[in-house]
């Protein structure tokens, strides 16, 4: 499906916008959020209503943020779009309390060219489960939660990395295998406007 700047549906179905729900398209179209919260909405069979998916849960990121309008809406997404299921951040160490106790400046998962981590991640992604992905950077000093995707394992055991970007639209990476891999990190190049991070919740499908 093509690349729509702010596109999603909404509940009813309409292919609408995040700033203007009273907006329908003929044809989807979505952004990275977009597609994240109209996929989560079929694959946890959630209403997920546009107001509360992007709901500001710290208030921490309105228009006279300190660290910008907006710094933290990846995170935010992934979390109001798995609020009330159990969930786990799956990352390197000892368990992590639940998402939502966490400080989004300081927890930002792994590194996203670190293969190992990767590999360890994707480890403890359980079967019946999917992940939620937030992707960060650090630009000149400002955090910003700037991308979403989905982690999902297909029965024969392939883990794809589904998301939309601009110039390709909604596609899937498998990163279970050495090229898809590759081609995530060529995605996101390493250095370009700071180095990226990404976190990983973890949620139970239905």
């Amino acid at each position: 499906m093509p690349y729509r700047d702010d596109g999603v549906d909404a509940p009813d179905g309409r292919h609408t916008l995040f700033a203007d729900p009273a907006a329908t398209f003929p044809a989807p179209g979505y952004n990275c959020s977009g597609f994240l919260v109209t996929a989560s909405r079929a694959l946890l069979r959630r209403p997920l209503p546009l107001d509360a998916v992007k709901r500001d849960r710290k208030g921490d990121s309105g228009p006279g943020s300190r660290q910008g309008e907006d710094w933290d809406f990846g995170y935010d997404l992934i979390l109001n779009v798995s609020e009330g299921l159990p969930r786990r951040i799956l990352i390197t160490g000892a368990p992590l309390p639940d998402p939502a106790n966490i400080d989004a400046a300081k927890t930002r998962g792994f590194p996203l060219h670190d293969a190992a981590a990767w590999k360890e991640a994707l480890s403890r992604l359980r079967p019946g489960e999917m992940a939620l992905a937030a992707l960060s950077k650090d630009v000149k000093g400002r955090l910003l939660y700037y991308h979403v995707a989905l982690v999902v394992r297909d029965p024969s055991g392939r883990v794809f990395f589904h998301h939309a970007t601009p110039g390709t639209g909604v596609h899937r990476l498998e990163i279970s295998a050495p090229a898809g891999m590759a081609a995530l990190g060529k995605e996101f190049a390493e250095k370009r406007f700071g180095d990226k991070w990404v976190l990983l919740v973890a949620v139970p499908l239905p």
